[in-house]
């Protein structure tokens, strides 16, 4: 079986109060040289302050089921990026929050 070339990964969190907030990561698939995941360990450090309390929503998805779920928050040229494969170290992160008043 061959490894993905790409790797998804997301929170998503939401608290009565606390509206709802989606961190997305999507990163080349390189293989570890230790048993660390470094990749993952990245993605906490994006999530900052309290990422061990949103971790807990982790999760880490096929290309077509991020896409399924999430495609309407990822930007057009983010998805035409993912077509290529001559970009040695892409990394697309980001964090949207949703307020309900």
């Amino acid at each position: 079986m061959t490894e993905p070339f790409y790797r998804f990964f997301v929170v998503d969190y939401f608290a009565t109060g606390e509206g709802r907030s989606y961190w997305l990561k999507i990163c080349r698939n390189y293989q570890s040289v230790d048993e660390r995941d470094r990749e993952k360990e990245k993605f906490a450090q994006f999530i900052g302050l309290g990422a061990y309390h949103y971790m807990h929503g982790f999760e880490e998805l096929t290309e077509e089921e991020f896409m399924k779920r999430y495609d309407t928050l990822v930007p057009h040229n983010v998805k035409m990026m993912l077509h290529r494969r001559d970009q040695p170290a892409f990394t697309w992160e980001t964090h949207y929050h949703f307020n309900y008043c």
